[in-house]
C-alpha cells in the first residue's frame, strides 16, 4: 500500500483545522418580543481561523428555556418565537464553538379601559365611539399596542372592531368585551336612540304579505299599469 508523504498529511490536517469554525457571530445579541407567539429572525455567520466566513458550517440551534422562547433553524438562519414571559438564551453551536443571543419576552397581563361605562347614541350617520385602552406587562410596565379587539354581547345594540372602537346599532343595554393579547375587560354599554324618523328601522305590523302586496300595487299604479 502506498504511503502518503508526511508533509502531505500535515498539510491536510492543517487545512481541515482551518476549515472548522473558529468563532460565530450573530446579527444581534438581544431580541425583545412582546406577546406570545411573536417571532423574530436570527442569523449566524461562522468564521474560520483565518477570518474568512465558512457558510458550509451549519448551526445546531437551541434555547435555554422553551417556556420563554423556542428556536427553529434552517441552516444558519433561525426563527425565534416567544412562548411566555421571562428571559432565555438562544444558542448556535458548531462543534465546540458557540454564540448566543438573549431573548427577553414580555406579555400583556392587564389592560385598563376608559370610560368604564360606554354611553352611545344611534345617529343617522354612524360614527365610532373610541375607547382608551392601555396595556401593562407582568411587571406593571406599559406595553405599546396597535389595537384592541372589541365585541358586544348583543349586536342589536352595538358592535365592536379591532381598533378599540364601539359602534351604536340600536337602543338598549348590553356589555362589551375588550381584549388585548389574552387580557380582557368587560364594560357595560348603553345606546339611546338619536336617529331621525326616516333613518330608523321600520317595524312591520299585521300580515307582512299585505304590506308587500300594497307596495306592488302602488308601484304598478304609478307606472300606469292596469291593476285587476
Amino acid at each position: 500500500m502506498r504511503r502518503l508523504p508526511l508533509g502531505f498529511l500535515a498539510a491536510s490536517l492543517l487545512l481541515a483545522a482551518c476549515n472548522k469554525a473558529d468563532r460565530i457571530e450573530l446579527d444581534t445579541g438581544l431580541l425583545r418580543l412582546t406577546g406570545r407567539g411573536k417571532a423574530a429572525t436570527l442569523h449566524a455567520t461562522p468564521y474560520e481561523r483565518n477570518g474568512r466566513p465558512s457558510p458550509d458550517q451549519v448551526c445546531a440551534w437551541s434555547s435555554t428555556d422553551e417556556k420563554v422562547a423556542t428556536v427553529a433553524g434552517a441552516h444558519n438562519s433561525a426563527t425565534v418565537t416567544s412562548s411566555g414571559p421571562g428571559t432565555a438564551a438562544v444558542r448556535c453551536t458548531i462543534g465546540g464553538v458557540g454564540a448566543e443571543a438573549t431573548v427577553v419576552v414580555h406579555v400583556v397581563s392587564r389592560i385598563d379601559v376608559s370610560p368604564p361605562r360606554a354611553e352611545l347614541r344611534a345617529l343617522d350617520e354612524p360614527s365610532p365611539f373610541p375607547l382608551r385602552v392601555e396595556a401593562f406587562d407582568e411587571q406593571g410596565a406599559a406595553v405599546p399596542i396597535r389595537g384592541a379587539s372589541v365585541t358586544c354581547a348583543s349586536e342589536e345594540v352595538c358592535r365592536g372592531d379591532g381598533r378599540g372602537q364601539l359602534w351604536a346599532v340600536g337602543p338598549g343595554e348590553t356589555t362589551a368585551r375588550v381584549e388585548v393579547e389574552g387580557a380582557e375587560v368587560t364594560l357595560p354599554v348603553k345606546v339611546v336612540e338619536g336617529r331621525s324618523a326616516d333613518a330608523r328601522p321600520r317595524s312591520v305590523t299585521g300580515n307582512p304579505m299585505e304590506e308587500i302586496e300594497r307596495a306592488v300595487r302602488k308601484r304598478e299604479e304609478q307606472e300606469g299599469r292596469k291593476v285587476p
